[in-house]
């Protein structure tokens, strides 16, 4: 049976981090698997070079505030994985990069967990980059919490997205652990310029086949919504929200970045607006 054996999650002093060590802690339980925290800070790191041109005072301080702040996300996630009855844990605060790190780290396991960038941050923030180089740099699947919170179960309920495309595929392989365990699992045929790809009758009952070879009995739906990327994401989260689904699985960034940019597209929507966990791939 398909599962979960590592799994790392961004753990740091952020609002949003206890929600998402939750959700990676559930599913280090329910998998029997490791669970890994790995601290990311956004702030600058400072090298011989750079701690050479400050006062030495300052930085001296700004190595002990990293440093305290880094030792308290340590003894936040440690004590909650210690409360959760979680023994195969690990904690990690890699120098350097903190973005190259998390791709790095990020390639080595079965799941990464992260948070929603908040929409109070202003500009390319850090935790906007941070998702954005995981899904498009590590290769593997990511699980995004909303900043908000998340609900007490996931993956009981399952929205797919399906378009018959390569990121969409490549999401429903990632979800296939807990698409078997899930008590419901829907998907959503949304793009209306897929079926030559696979999301028209035929790509709808050859997925239907293959879930059912999984022992997933799916309920698949089709909508025309005409042209508009950004109707998608909008359907699918009204989607959600009708049935109920306490996680989204699909694939990011399907088009150019340079088209989700310019016009917007699903992937955006739904980091922007999200209201449950959304399982992504690229």
């Amino acid at each position: 049976m398909p599962t979960y054996q590592t799994i790392l999650v961004h753990f740091d002093q952020r609002a949003g981090s206890q929600s998402r060590l939750g959700i990676a802690i559930r599913l280090a339980s329910d998998f029997a698997g490791r669970l890994v925290g790995i601290y990311l800070g956004e702030e600058p790191e400072i090298t011989p070079s750079v701690a050479a041109l400050l006062p030495k005072e300052i930085a001296a301080e700004v190595l002990r505030n990293t440093g305290a702040m880094q030792r308290a996300a340590e003894e936040a996630f440690r004590q909650a994985t210690r409360a959760a009855g979680l023994s195969d844990v690990e904690w990690r605060a890699p120098s350097g990069s903190a973005i190259e790190a998390a791709v790095a780290h990020g390639r080595c396991c079965d799941m990464i967990v992260v948070g929603q960038p908040s929409p109070t941050e202003a500009g390319w923030s850090f935790p906007a980059q941070l998702v954005a180089s995981v899904l498009l740099e590590t290769g593997r699947p990511m699980l995004v919490v909303p900043y908000v919170g998340a609900p007490v179960s996931i993956g009981t309920n399952v929205l797919v997205a399906w378009d018959g495309g390569r990121e969409a595929a490549r999401a429903l392989a990632a979800a296939m652990p807990l698409l078997v365990r899930a008590r419901r699992v829907g998907v959503a045929c949304v793009d209306p310029g897929a079926s030559a790809r696979g999301a028209d009758a035929v790509g709808r009952e050859r997925l239907a086949g293959y879930l059912h070879r999984h022992g997933i009995v799916a309920h698949i739906e089709h909508d025309d919504l005409g042209d508009g990327d950004v109707a998608v994401g909008d359907w699918l989260l009204s989607r959600a929200a009708d049935l109920g689904a306490d996680l989204i699985v699909m694939g990011g960034y399907g088009h150019p970045r340079w088209r989700e940019r310019v016009f917007g597209g699903a992937t955006r929507v739904l980091l922007a607006t999200m209201t449950v966990p959304v399982l992504m791939a690229h």
